[in-house]
């Protein structure tokens, strides 16, 4: 009895992860199927998945600390090297993304169907059998990508300035990318519910992402300002810190701004312009939810 319950509290856990990411209704037949049924075994084993994906991310935070304490270069730019490390690892979860997108893909078209019939259908079974994969698969995806950085000796921190820099700020991805529906949980009634209201919906998800994404990147760009106090620049540079200072101050006003919204500096630009194709090819719009459970 006591094993049972701590693997609830663990699958609960578990749950959590894709409530945060905003996966669609396929989970909750998948949730339901899991509640109803129990599922002890294939419970265990999602629980597993995920235990393996935390273990790796603490190895990350124990070598490279928390995502806010990384520094960008105090000089603006992105050395190459670093965007080929960030490449790198975008490309070692290829194969599980693939995987991903099409089973998220098949999820979502019962919602946009409507309800189901009351017999069940060789769709439907499809999309049960796909919806019992999807957990074990978003595991999977957290794995090979935290352990390919760990590979790559790139902190969670770095990944995620190169990523919202490179494809929110330049590029002119929207956080907000993903399905366009998703689940919350509502702490108050302990349920769990999904939005039908298109832009209400992206207009939540694109709110909370952004406001994610200040707690962990304003504290980053106000370390690279502090990499600057104390060192000896020419007057050349001096603007450089000028426009550094002024968009860490613009930051501090606006908790919903991404960093350099209005346009790179041409030093960060300069930087990125040589891996554009590279880059705008590796961004995946539906696993932009699951990049961005940044908690």
């Amino acid at each position: 009895m006591q094993t049972q319950d701590v693997t609830s509290k663990k699958s609960g856990a578990a749950s959590k992860w894709l409530i945060g990411c905003g996966i669609g209704c396929g989970v909750v037949i998948l949730l339901a199927v899991i509640l109803g049924v129990g599922g002890y075994v294939f419970v265990k084993n999602i629980v597993k998945g995920f235990e393996e994906t935390e273990a790796i991310t603490d190895a990350l935070t124990e070598r490279y600390g928390e995502i806010k304490d990384f520094t960008p270069d105090p000089g603006g730019a992105i050395k190459p090297e670093r965007l080929e490390a960030f490449l790198s690892v975008r490309n070692s979860t290829e194969k599980v993304k693939e995987e991903l997108e099409n089973s998220i893909g098949m999820l979502s078209d019962e919602e946009r169907e409507g309800q189901f019939t009351e017999e069940p259908s060789p769709g439907v079974l499809t999309k049960i059998k796909t919806g019992f994969g999807i957990i074990p698969l978003i595991a999977e995806f957290y794995s090979k990508r935290n352990q390919a950085l760990l590979e790559a000796e790139m902190g969670l921190g770095e990944y995620y300035f190169i990523y919202v820099v490179s494809y929110y700020s330049w590029l002119g991805k929207s956080p907000a990318d993903g399905l366009e529906y998703n689940l919350r949980d509502d702490e108050e009634d302990r349920g769990v519910y999904w939005r039908r209201r298109r832009s209400e919906n992206l207009e939540d998800r694109k709110d909370d992402v952004l406001k994610q994404l200040h707690r962990q990147i304003l504290p980053m760009m106000q370390n690279q300002f502090a990499g600057l106090t104390g060192v000896d620049i020419s007057p050349i540079r001096d603007p450089w810190r000028e426009r550094l200072a002024a968009e860490v101050e613009a930051m501090e006003a606006d908790r919903f701004r991404l960093p350099w919204q209005e346009g790179l500096p041409d030093v960060l630009e300069d930087s990125l312009m040589p891996f554009r194709g590279r880059l705008e090819a590796s961004y995946s719009k539906v696993l932009n939810a699951l990049e961005m459970a940044l908690d």
